[in-house]
């Protein structure tokens, strides 16, 4: 579990029902200035999502790249259902830490 009292900052990012195509592309403004902040923790919320394909997946892991590089987290909170299912596959879990709550 990751501590967010040791972190000087955090964001909470909700993601909707279905994180594929369009939705991806809405995003892409919000990702970006969540990689040109001084936010040391960025966590994607995926309690409403019930849906995401390789365009989410790919969108995710190029914010993880992007935040690492400038040494800040990023968490992904109440992945369950088929973006579980699909990430776990892919072993996203692996490498972006998943978590339960805050």
């Amino acid at each position: 579990m990751i501590n967010l009292a040791n972190a000087q900052a955090h964001k909470i990012v909700s993601l909707p029902n279905d994180f594929s195509g369009f939705a991806v592309d809405g995003f892409k403004d919000e990702f970006e200035g969540l990689v040109d902040t001084d936010t040391d923790f960025i966590i994607l919320d995926f309690s409403k999502t019930e849906f995401i394909d390789s365009s989410g997946i790919g969108a995710v892991v190029f914010l993880y790249k992007r935040i690492e590089k400038k040494s800040h987290k990023l968490s992904l909170l109440n992945v369950t259902g088929q973006p579980f299912k699909l990430m776990n596959l892919l072993r996203v879990d692996k490498t972006i830490p998943f978590i339960d709550s805050i």
